[in-house]
């Protein structure tokens, strides 16, 4: 294979690097929200329920979750594609850690706008979702671009159920023609492409959080 043909299939790879990354952060977004609002108002046994979740969550090895879900729901009848399991499982996995960026930001809204809301009349649940929310918007951004940046390498861990992304095809690059120097320094190109401009957008947008929250 050529250098060209390398990065050819590379870039293919990486295409499915980011539908991997994509579908994440999406669950990630969504989950996370949830996980955050139901620790902010929900009944008390489900609060203990969803810390508990997240901590199990967080202290599990995601390669361990993906094991469990590719090669271990089909024991129990039930079949889920590598595509599929690794947008899941990497999804929910960071929406644990989503959780707490989200409560975090929640944290940055003045208590007199709760108190606010529940004087117009929201239920605790309307207040969180159309008074509090939308001020706390902002310092989420950042979290949430990071989300997506780790997503981006976490992806990787879909090598190992034989999703074709972008390590899984430079370790058969490697194996067909032997240049590891060629496929990784490929590699490192195209995660900096992909990389670098949000690098530099989630800098901006922690500098307006800052000149926001100072002023």
């Amino acid at each position: 294979m050529t250098t060209g043909e390398i990065t050819s299939d590379l870039l293919r790879g990486s295409i499915a690097t980011l539908e991997i990354a994509g579908g994440a952060w999406a669950v990630s977004a969504t989950v996370g929200l949830a996980f955050a609002m139901v620790r902010d108002v929900g009944v008390l046994p489900i609060r203990l329920a969803t810390v508990a979740v997240t901590a199990v969550l967080r202290s599990t090895p995601q390669l361990i979750l993906l094991y469990l879900v590719f090669f271990g729901l089909p024991s129990i009848g039930v079949n889920v594609g590598g595509l599929t399991a690794a947008i899941v499982v990497l999804g929910v996995a960071d929406a644990s850690f989503n959780a707490e960026y989200y409560r975090a930001s929640l944290l940055t809204v003045a208590p007199m706008q709760r108190d606010a809301g529940m004087s117009l009349g929201f239920s605790r649940l309307g207040t969180l979702g159309f008074v509090v929310l939308p001020q706390a918007m902002l310092y989420m951004v950042a979290p949430l671009l990071n989300s997506f940046l780790s997503l981006l390498k976490t992806a990787t861990l879909a090598s190992a159920i034989g999703v074709p992304e972008i390590l899984y095809r430079g370790q058969n690059d490697i194996q067909l023609t032997g240049r590891v120097v060629a496929v990784i320094v490929v590699v490192i190109a195209l995660y900096a492409v992909a990389c670098m401009p949000l690098i530099r957008l989630i800098s901006l947008v922690e500098r307006r959080a800052r000149e926001r929250l100072y002023t």
